[in-house]
């Protein structure tokens, strides 16, 4: 409740306004002078409220825009910062896929952005140096290809010596694919030297090298080294088979089956040498049985029918004594010497009257040769005939 007359409040239950001291319950002042004295009474509390706080206003006004201002530019930093953050998190996704371009694409903008995180010109520079990398990874490549193996591995190592000291996802799969061309130039520059390398110990050697290298590359190559064993072996063998060395050419098999182990080549090959080796022993034990055999015959031969009789005459003379001449040839293949002829003089009824012998000369005869003999026997004064019995000899050698 107001007072009519000076405006001020007053308790509800008032008679008199403690500020003016107008009587309050005088119905006819209420009636007639209230809207017009609470008006002014109003309007001059108002004057009063607004000069009260007028000077208050322009310090908050400034006080709120200056709180606006700072809420939106930590608002609009935030909002960059996001969408910078965004842009080098896309931009190491690109780069990681390989799209180098489009990773320095999106680094410029977050470099525009915000000059100064130096993160992002580091990321920059990374992505420069990979992009660089590939290509001249392209270009290393190109020389494996044109089997220009020398001047690829050299490329290789600056390569290496560029990308050492930088880690990471993005250059792990790098250096993986270092790791595999310096496995191809290996493989490649072994691969060359194939038909250059002739025995099984140098071939022994590159093999030793690609048991180190367990890529499908180095698979390939062992593979066609351990067929080179093979063939190697496989040729060396045989040469010793026809000139009958079998311990040789076992030898020589069981040396290409230490690399190229359990071969069913080499061990069909073993099995034949031991087989030919078997059938050669059994003929050539063979052999010398029989050659034992034709060689009893021949000393047989040699001691009792080494010479043929080819001449024998028996002339008689007027005094009871007879003249025997022959000649005899050396039909065996060895010298004889010491050479007897032993006779017989038969009767007409084939009696054995007496016996004589006489030597060859000259004292040897080779193969081939002839000899003769004469001798003389006094005392015939019937009918006889005159018979070798038999010849005696040595044999030479």
């Amino acid at each position: 409740m107001f007072c009519h007359n000076c405006g001020l409040k007053v308790t509800s239950d008032a008679k008199y306004c403690s500020h003016c001291g107008v009587n309050l319950k005088n119905e006819d002042n209420l009636i007639n002078e209230t809207p017009i004295e609470e008006g002014r009474g109003s309007e001059r509390n108002r004057q009063k409220t607004k000069k009260r706080y007028f000077p208050l206003i322009p310090p908050v006004v400034s006080l709120l825009l200056l709180f606006g201002s700072i809420g939106w530019y930590y608002s609009h930093e935030r909002t960059v910062n996001a969408h910078v953050l965004a842009l080098k998190t896309t931009a190491e996704e690109s780069a990681l896929e390989g799209d180098y371009g489009k990773a320095k694409e999106e680094l410029a903008l977050a470099i525009e952005l915000r000059p100064r995180y130096h993160v992002l010109r580091n990321n920059l520079d990374v992505v420069n140096i990979a992009e660089e990398v590939e290509v001249e990874l392209e270009n290393t490549n190109t020389l494996i290809k044109s089997k220009k193996f020398d001047e690829a591995e050299s490329e290789l190592v600056r390569l290496r010596e560029k990308v050492a000291r930088l880690d990471g996802p993005l250059f792990q799969p790098i250096k993986k694919e270092l790791s595999e061309k310096d496995t191809m130039i290996k493989v490649g520059k072994i691969n060359n030297e194939l038909d250059q390398l002739t025995t099984v110990e140098e071939l022994a050697r590159k093999l030793s090298v690609l048991s180190a290298i367990p890529s499908e590359e180095g698979k390939a190559v062992k593979e066609q080294i351990l067929n080179r064993i093979v063939q190697i072996t496989t040729e060396n063998a045989e040469a010793e088979l026809e000139q009958k060395q079998f311990t040789k050419a076992v030898s020589i098999t069981d040396r290409g089956l230490q690399y190229a182990v359990n071969d069913k080549r080499l061990l069909s090959l073993k099995e034949k040498i031991e087989q030919t080796r078997d059938e050669f022993e059994q003929a050539e034990y063979e052999r010398i049985e029989r050659a034992m055999e034709a060689a009893a015959k021949e000393d047989l031969k040699n001691r009792n029918a080494a010479l043929e009789v080819v001449k024998f005459k028996v002339e008689e003379d007027e005094v009871g004594g007879m003249t025997l001449t022959g000649e005899v040839k050396n039909v065996v293949s060895t010298t004889v010497s010491s050479i007897t002829v032993y006779y017989n003089i038969l009767s007409k009824d084939k009696t054995v009257l007496d016996t004589g012998f006489t030597t060859v000369y000259p004292y040897k005869l080779a193969p081939g040769d002839k000899g003769k003999f004469e001798d003389y026997y006094y005392g015939v004064f019937e009918d006889v005939t005159v018979e070798i019995e038999n010849m005696t000899w040595l044999v030479e050698g």
